[in-house]
């Protein structure tokens, strides 16, 4: 009996570890995934400083690309 109850056992022990290994790697996925992103940061020429893809203007108008 103890031949038959042994490897189911062991079977469950295994499929638990496996299923609570996933819960928690889909857990951390979910928390990485859910953290809020920095505001991109914009400064304009008056306000100290030109856009970062178009450099400083000198020039009549801005170029937009």
């Amino acid at each position: 009996m103890l031949k038959r109850i042994l490897p189911l056992l062991v079977t469950g022990l295994v499929v638990w570890q496996y299923q609570n290994h996933r819960r928690s790697r889909e857990l951390q996925r979910q928390d990485a995934a859910s953290k809020a992103k920095p505001a991109e940061v914009t400064t304009w020429e008056g306000e100290g400083g030109a856009l970062r893809g178009s450099g400083s203007q000198l020039g009549p108008a801005p170029v937009q690309s």
